[in-house]
């Protein structure tokens, strides 16, 4: 039996319930209470030098508007609908499926099968989806949605569509400092990293680092009045849900820190879809195509120290049976979901999070100081090594599934060329700035490294100026690593080289496996390129 999830949707200035299959398992009693033994939570002293503007804003701005784009033309004689009509065929008892949009009249009976965002179109079924499509604001950019509409159009709406929302969802999101973020779109908000900022720092700061939202940043990512960012973490809930009946356990990060203490790792943070550009470059087309994300280089990627829970040790305690015959059985066959306030979930093998080397947490700090708005204060999921799409911000809920979750970003979006859900991050490494050295012929060449998933060591860094015909081994800057509790190498490492001058210059890793990054890497839909990164 399955356990559902109430995530919210802003729909005419009111969340909307919509209750989704989460995950099924049972939760053990177990009592996380102040008065519980607790782990010593060791302090962590960062550089203050080492993330260059490390503050960020925690002020609410408006968004600028986005033009909804247009339905489908309409059709010399089609028929026309009340909308009584569209509402009465709402998908349910085998009545077909119909919604309505800028004046069209929609029948997605057949259509649901195949939507990108699955069952969730359902919570429009009857409707008007211009509500919807406000949160969900891809639905504006992506080229394939007007394809859809103008293959499934059935005909007019006789009364006329009201034009104004009732409610902006996008009226109230962080300031944003643009100096340090290269901004794609700001509904949904996505950003990257300018490549001059890129490298400029061991770690990088919250206001640079760059950011995939899926929706508007939902209400908790704000302390309330009067009371401070640090105390409002302490008072936040997660519920860990169970799938028969029964009560699911709501804990306060209070709760946790208090009984497993705390732990800061060091990892890199990156967006499957980084270096989106060069993969369309090196490969053709892929699902970016088309949409503001083709223009995507290498800033969807950052580096830092991140302080929270351990979650192998977590979740034991309060999934003990399923914990159990994962570590028996090799735990491929449970998932861990993760759901966010926004109304975004994500789930990752259970397997990965338990082994303790991997060094999954609940974070609720970035380079010492609360998580930002939009990286999802009070707490996220930190999963190093894997992509950022499941590494779920502003966290509210926590489940195990025999199967992966069933949301869109896991069933359609985010997988490779076999169709499988993709996890770890492959090796990579990356020039971020290149300069002539002063009085000779010779380019000054740098860039970042890191091993994605394996969180091995990177054993060396090449940089070519003849296409890869000879190498000149880089120097890695290993004394800048920071020593925390991290058990493998999940961050970066930043790394210099000088080579002849020429048109242009390439680099390669390879970690302590030997693994090397080869010159152009397979297609995987626009996702995890780490060919040889090129500058010219």
């Amino acid at each position: 039996m399955f356990s559902s999830t109430a995530r919210r949707l802003w729909v005419s200035g009111a969340f909307r319930s919509a209750l989704v299959v989460g995950g099924a398992g049972t939760v053990a009693a177990v009592a996380l209470s102040p008065s519980s033994p607790a782990h010593s939570a060791a302090a962590v002293v960062l550089d203050p030098n080492a993330a260059a503007s490390s503050s960020y804003s925690t002020e609410r701005t408006p968004t600028p508007a986005l033009p909804r784009r247009s339905g489908a033309a309409p059709v010399p004689g089609e028929p026309t609908f009340t909308r009584a009509q569209v509402a009465s065929n709402d998908g349910v008892e085998g009545r077909p499926m119909w919604v309505s949009y800028r004046g069209g009249v929609y029948d997605a009976t057949e259509f649901r099968r195949i939507h990108p965002g699955g069952h969730i179109i359902s919570q429009a079924a009857g409707a008007d989806v211009s509500a919807f499509w406000d949160v969900w604001a891809h639905h504006h950019h992506s080229p394939k949605v007007g394809q859809y509409l103008k293959e499934i159009r059935i005909g007019a709406l006789k009364e006329k569509d009201d034009e104004e929302a009732t409610h902006d969802p996008y009226d109230s999101e962080p300031v944003r400092d643009a100096n340090v973020q290269t901004i794609f779109m700001d509904r949904p908000y996505c950003s990257e990293t300018p490549v001059e900022h890129l490298g400029s720092s061991y770690l990088t700061s919250p206001a640079a680092l760059y950011v995939r939202n899926h929706a508007p940043v939902p209400d908790c990512a704000w302390e309330p009045e009067g009371e401070s960012r640090e105390s409002n973490i302490q008072h936040h809930e997660v519920v860990f849900e169970e799938g028969d009946a029964g009560a699911s356990p709501t804990f306060t990060v209070a709760d946790l820190q208090s009984r497993f203490g705390t732990v800061t790792v060091t990892s890199i943070l990156q967006c499957a879809g980084n270096r989106a550009g060069e993969d369309i470059k090196a490969t053709g087309n892929s699902g970016f195509t088309g949409s503001p994300l083709e223009r995507i280089t290498v800033g969807m990627l950052g580096n830092a120290q991140w302080t929270g829970v351990r979650l192998a040790e977590v979740l034991p305690a309060l999934y003990p049976k399923e914990c159990a015959a994962a570590a028996q059985h090799g735990g491929g066959e449970w998932h861990v979901v993760f759901e966010g306030a926004d109304g975004y979930s994500g789930s990752t093998p259970l397997a990965r999070i338990l082994d303790p080397q991997n060094d999954c947490i609940l974070a609720t700090h970035m380079n010492g100081e609360p998580l930002s708005p939009d990286h999802g204060y009070p707490m996220r999921a930190l999963l190093p090594g894997i992509a950022g799409a499941r590494n779920v911000k502003w966290l509210q809920s926590i489940s195990l599934s025999r199967v992966p979750v069933d949301a869109p970003w896991n069933e359609y979006y985010y997988k490779n060329r076999d169709g499988e859900q993709i996890q770890q991050l492959p090796l990579q490494s990356i020039i971020t700035d290149t300069a002539q050295k002063e009085g000779t012929q010779l380019l000054e060449v740098r860039g970042v490294a890191y091993s994605g998933g394996s969180g091995n060591s990177i054993a060396r860094v090449e940089v070519s100026s003849d296409d890869g015909k000879s190498w000149s081994e880089a120097t890695i800057k290993t004394e800048e690593v920071k020593k925390d509790q991290s058990s493998k190498s999940f961050g970066w490492v930043r790394w210099t080289a000088e080579v002849p001058r020429t048109a242009q210059v390439c680099c390669r890793a390879t970690d302590t496996e030997g693994k090397t990054q080869c010159e152009i890497s397979p297609k995987q839909r626009g996702y995890l390129y780490n060919g040889w990164s090129k500058v010219k």
